[in-house]
């Protein structure tokens, strides 16, 4: 491959990462107005619901302190949806391609806090205002933002879940192929060195034996006849090991893979901490 070839190649490759990565939906949670309600607390919430945004859909978000970091001191004018160059600033500053301006008011009944939300996109300069949201305590807020993410976000892609029963959590082990294993490769080694013993030892005691059968120089029932016995014998010994470590083999690269499995255990609600393991 030549020099222009590997730069084009990389030129496309980064070109397409780009294009992926503007794809995404990547949202900010601008907190506006906030009526009864301190900017710690506003900044709580707004955190709650970037997380909840994360949990549900698969974007990237971002909101509470990281967000007023980014922001000018003083926060951003009530009337920033009307100024495009307004909107245009607050994306930059928060890198992102998609807005939601929240409107926070302490409603007054026990800490209960109702969040007006309006969506923006600065590339096109679309807005939509979306469904109030009702949160009567600060521990509901994430679950009420997890609620309404598809409704705040109705076109962003939603995160995939494995499919379990009801208080359970579950998720597919992968596919492990048949492959041979190290203990595989040393049976194997044990049968390819078995059976050269066998052979060899083998065509050496079939040539003692012919010398001895010669009607020239017949073997005395001595030394000879023993050095055939034991050759022979080692060799039938290779043989033995050779076909132990082939079945060895076979057995492991037969039993070395698996299957996909959904392995499923109680959630925190359930209790306990027993696993259990299904083949498909």
């Amino acid at each position: 491959m030549t020099r222009t070839a590997v730069v084009l190649a990389t030129c496309i490759l980064l070109a397409a990462s780009s294009a992926s990565a503007e794809d995404r939906v990547r949202v900010a949670i601008v907190p506006g107005v906030a009526v009864n309600m301190d900017a710690a607390r506003v900044d709580a919430l707004s955190q709650e619901m970037a997380d909840a945004l994360k949990t549900e859909l698969d974007i990237d978000a971002v909101g509470g302190l990281e967000v007023r970091r980014r922001l000018p001191a003083d926060g951003v004018p009530a009337d920033c949806l009307a100024q495009p160059a307004c909107v245009t600033d607050v994306s930059r500053r928060l890198d992102v391609n998609q807005l939601l301006f929240v409107v926070m008011v302490d409603t007054g009944a026990g800490g209960a806090v109702q969040i007006d939300t309006t969506w923006v996109e600065p590339a096109t300069g679309k807005s939509v205002s979306r469904p109030a949201i009702d949160i009567a305590v600060l521990a509901e807020a994430k679950s009420r933002f997890i609620a309404a993410a598809t409704s705040l976000l109705p076109d962003a892609p939603v995160r995939p879940k494995p499919k379990t029963g009801p208080g359970i959590n579950g998720e597919m082990s992968k596919e492990v192929p048949r492959h041979f294993t190290t203990t595989s490769y040393i049976t194997a080694g044990v049968a390819i060195v078995g059976l050269g013993v066998g052979i060899g030892f083998g065509l050496r005691a079939k040539s003692q034996y012919d010398d001895c059968d010669q009607p020239s120089a017949p073997c005395a029932e001595t030394d000879k006849e023993d050095k055939i016995r034991t050759t022979a014998l080692i060799a039938d010994l290779g043989y033995v090991a050779a076909l132990g470590g082939a079945v060895a083999t076979v057995v492991l690269y037969m039993t070395s893979g698996s299957e996909s499995r959904l392995i499923v255990s109680p959630n925190a609600e359930g209790g306990g901490g027993v696993t259990y393991v299904g083949r498909f």
